[in-house]
């Protein structure tokens, strides 16, 4: 209940008391509950998902929490869109982000990060190569911003099918280039490459155009636009890239990727380059 003075025509304050907004006392009580319940769902999902590493299926996670599957989807999706939780190969696993450095360790690329989620308000991400894998060291991105699905803190055997690790693959040597391929080229939409001429195709255009998109390749609804940082020897310092909707994506495109490249263009001469294949 809210405590109100008014004052009458006589210019007589008199105390009322009425339900704030509204709302009763019983709908606020069984709101609560219901937020409380909600809360509870969310923390036994996340307990499950940390007991499975390897992940679970939204079938399993309808029956531990005992709702609806429309309900178990929704909690997965908002775990997965908040960045608690990732979804590949139709399983559910548990989002351990990288802890971001203190300040004397900051990556050299990191402000560019900055600047390019300021630049286009879309979830950015810095990748550098460290013993042959690719690391996603920084995320940008405001809350409600979706994450790109899958995606966790490395890129390795589905680098073909996201446009960082497309940048990646472009600069490979022929021998490394070919173990990758030999290796076999997972496919995870109908869009994604999955022919080694195609592949090669499309790594030539990502060497002549100096940057890589992947368009629905990796997850539904999501794509991609990634460019190299090279310093001053045109040596690989890192990649930077940003996820948006396939809506955003294709009515922006050439803000997008003007972006991408403008700030990785002028980020990468002041930094150090990066091992890529031993």
């Amino acid at each position: 209940m809210q405590r109100l003075v008014i004052t009458n025509g006589s210019s007589h304050e008199e105390e009322v008391h009425a339900p704030v907004s509204g709302v009763s006392g019983e709908a606020r009580s069984q709101g609560g509950r219901r937020g409380l319940s909600t809360a509870h769902a969310v923390l036994q999902v996340l307990s499950f998902l940390e007991q499975h590493p390897d992940g679970v299926r939204a079938e399993e996670v309808t029956e531990l929490v005992g709702k609806s599957a429309s309900t178990a989807y929704h909690l997965l999706a908002s775990l997965v869109d908040e960045g608690f939780a990732v979804h590949e190969g139709g399983l559910y696993k548990a989002q351990h982000d990288v802890a971001r450095p203190a300040a004397g360790d900051r990556h050299a690329l990191e402000d560019a990060v900055d600047d390019l989620f300021l630049r286009t308000h879309k979830r950015c991400y810095l990748g550098v190569v460290r013993a042959g894998v690719i690391e996603i060291t920084v995320v940008r991105g405001r809350q409600g911003i979706a994450r790109m699905p899958g995606l966790g803190t490395q890129i390795t055997d589905n680098a073909h099918a996201l446009a960082m690790g497309k940048v990646v693959l472009a600069r490979l040597r022929p021998d490394a280039l070919a173990r990758y391929v030999g290796s076999g080229l997972t496919r995870y939409t109908p869009s994604t490459i999955t022919s080694p001429a195609e592949l090669t195709q499309e790594l030539l255009r990502v060497r002549a155009d100096g940057y890589a998109v992947e368009r629905e390749e990796f997850d539904l609804d999501f794509c991609c636009v990634a460019a190299p940082a090279l310093d001053e020897h045109g040596r690989l310092a890192g990649v930077l890239g940003l996820s948006a909707s396939t809506r955003a994506f294709d009515n922006e495109h050439d803000e997008l990727t003007a972006a991408v490249r403008d700030i990785a263009a002028a980020a990468g001469p002041a930094t150090a380059p990066m091992e890529l294949c031993a």
